[in-house]
């Protein structure tokens, strides 16, 4: 798979313009997300740009879904695109709608709820090209808790 590197032309990248990859919790219905990490190539439906020292994760909620309770090996910059969440990290909860962030120290336990009508769309920027979340109980399709995406992952 080819790779964008900083010496060749720019390229765009769409965002929430792809299949996603269902993300889901045995045993709860709401435990459930769809998302892909466009800058991640070998990731499901990643696009071939790869950044050096960056990674973007975009996740969809429906109403009343929610990302589950997890920590992140690197600190994220959350940012609502569209619709309203409510992001518990650590004992607080703040609710942010289109256009606004919060930043999730490393290791912090977060959560993201969908409160709004419609849909919610988040993106997750983090400062570094590889990411190992751990979750309270294993995610599905990947059949583990312990999540680490990168460029020196092996993948199936």
């Amino acid at each position: 798979m080819a790779v964008q590197s900083r010496d060749e032309n720019l390229r765009s990248v769409p965002l929430y313009q792809f299949e996603g990859t269902d993300v889901w919790q045995e045993g709860d219905d709401h435990a459930r997300l769809r998302g892909y990490f466009p800058l991640s190539p070998g990731t499901p439906q990643a696009s071939e740009v790869a950044g050096e020292d960056i990674m973007l994760v975009c996740i969809e909620l429906e109403p009343g879904n929610y990302l589950p309770t997890h920590r992140d090996s690197n600190e994220e910059l959350l940012h609502v695109t569209a619709g309203t969440v409510e992001a518990t990290v650590g004992d607080e909860t703040i609710e942010l709608s289109t256009g606004e962030i919060a930043l999730v120290p490393a290791k912090e336990p977060h959560s993201i709820r969908s409160v709004g009508r419609k849909a919610a769309r988040i993106l997750g920027i983090f400062p570094n090209d590889e990411l190992t979340a751990t979750f309270e109980k294993p995610m599905e399709p990947f059949g583990t808790n312990v999540i680490t995406i990168g460029p020196d992952v092996e993948t199936e």
